[in-house]
């Protein structure tokens, strides 16, 4: 899996570890979100279909159709982008960065240099607690990019496994890197 990250390494970079979302949570999570913006979508279209404007005439029957169509389709195109996002989803660390490796059509890379690395958040949500799976995010903040109040980063690594162990393991790479630069 090292050869996934090849094209973008340093020439002394050393890939330490590669990971992938968990599969099961990954998929969850996006249908989930996925089904409440449909549900919202066909409960609105079926509710347009009983109104009744003031002359007591129904909103017209293509409407109805059309805002039901419209869920099912964003539905469909939800679960396509997210079978394509998974192919592509790999995070790594290296000697040198934290690396996210995703995209839908193409490949697109994120990384963070370790000496940058000034915050790190596990988040394990509810979802993750349900499935039972032991899976949870990592988030990495940084001055140049900071995490939210929330814990949000936009280097974040989801779904991944055993996510308090990989919290201990990548804390200490980045001190151990860290106490190296000083």
């Amino acid at each position: 899996m090292d050869k996934l990250f090849e094209n973008i390494l340093d020439s002394d970079e050393k890939v330490i570890k590669v990971l992938r979302p968990n599969k099961l949570k990954f998929f969850f999570a996006s249908f989930f979100g996925t089904f409440v913006v449909m549900a919202f979508f066909v409960t609105f279209g079926i509710l347009l279909g009983t109104v009744k404007d003031e002359f007591g005439d129904v909103a017209p029957i293509g409407l109805t159709i059309s805002v039901i169509a419209f869920g099912v389709l964003f539905a469909a195109f939800s679960v396509l982008f997210t079978i394509l996002a998974y192919k592509k989803r790999y995070y790594a660390y290296t000697n040198k960065r934290v690396i996210i490796r995703g995209g839908i059509i193409g490949v697109d890379y994120k990384s963070l240099d370790m000496d940058m690395i000034g915050a790190i958040d596990v988040t394990v949500t509810v979802i993750d607690k349900i499935l039972r799976s032991n899976t949870g995010s990592i988030s990495f903040g940084s001055v140049a990019s900071p995490m939210t109040a929330a814990g949000g980063s936009i280097f974040t690594f989801l779904s991944i496994e055993n996510p308090y162990d990989f919290y201990k393991e990548i804390k200490l790479v980045i001190n151990e890197k860290k106490s190296h630069k000083k």
